[in-house]
């Protein structure tokens, strides 16, 4: 997975065009679709994402940082569905997960990003 550091405005706008996004502020918490505000003074963190990448906004000593991330085409990865126990948050979201190999060759997690997310009272 390649990273890709952003200001925190450049990754706001480019999240929003993003489809769906799990935001965590002060006051409320969503998961669905991408909502067209967003309180930057409030914000915890922001995780916008597709298929094809995950831009994240986060609080980091008290300022706000962002990065991007994709895939780098060489990477074994599965993506797992998980079911949404609160129906508020939608039905279901999916998980890419990124193998790496240590100098033993076993293998073990190296990152995780959000790619989609399914139905339900998004932002509800």
């Amino acid at each position: 997975m390649k990273m890709r550091t952003m200001e925190p405005l450049e990754a706001l706008a480019e999240g929003q065009s993003l489809p769906f996004a799990l935001i965590r502020s002060l006051s409320a918490e969503t998961l669905g679709t991408t909502p067209t505000e967003i309180c930057l003074e409030e914000l915890l963190e922001a995780r916008f994402f597709s298929h094809k990448q995950e831009i994240r906004i986060f609080r980091q000593g008290g300022e706000l940082q962002a990065a991007a991330l994709h895939d780098d085409g060489d990477e074994i990865f599965l993506d797992q569905e998980f079911e949404i126990a609160n129906p508020t948050f939608g039905t279901r979201v999916t998980v890419r997960m990124y193998m790496k190999f240590d100098e033993d060759g076993q293998a073990y997690w190296k990152h995780f990003r959000l790619i989609d997310w399914k139905g339900g009272c998004a932002n509800a």
